[in-house]
């Protein structure tokens, strides 16, 4: 084994795949729902980030005039990146969020009529009008409009 392969940091697919596996098969769709609503609660993170990151900039922006140009556009600029990198976050994000969908259906359909209730009964999503993160009941679908009720049928590309 080279430095190299000691030191590389296993992908989310092997990740996830070994945790699951350890589990024992009546546990997996569980905790694959939980995972799944993991991934959504960094999307209201970074969603909430995002929020906050742009009011703050409309803002700073009236309690720029003293100082150089130069700084004013470089925090501008820094506030784009950072703006950019967030929402290269949640995409990635929302792709782990597909690939675990996916999983939890097959496991769903490999289980049948043996499928247990879930036991995670709420999920974190952030409210744009509060511009605050609320937990929300998944027994009540609807309650937040962007939140996957049907984890095992995610599909960020639609809407």
């Amino acid at each position: 084994m080279s430095a190299s392969d000691a030191t590389a940091v296993p992908s989310l697919v092997d990740s996830l795949k070994a945790y699951i596996d350890d589990l024992p098969e009546a546990e997996q769709a569980d905790a694959l729902h939980q995972v799944f609503y993991g991934f959504y609660t960094r999307v209201a993170i970074i969603d909430r980030t995002t929020h906050e990151l742009a009011t703050a900039a409309r803002a700073q922006d009236d309690g720029l005039d003293d100082l150089a140009p130069a700084l004013a556009e470089a925090l501008r600029d820094n506030a784009l990146f950072v703006g950019q990198e967030l929402f290269a976050s949640r995409v990635r994000t929302m792709a782990a969020m597909a690939y675990v969908s996916a999983r939890l259906a097959e496991r769903l359909e490999a289980q049948g009529a043996d499928v247990p209730a879930f036991t995670l009964t709420h999920a974190v999503a952030f409210d744009e009008a509060s511009g605050a993160l609320k937990t929300y009941d998944l027994s009540r679908p609807g309650e937040h409009p962007d939140l996957p009720y049907a984890p095992a049928a995610y599909d960020p590309r639609q809407d």
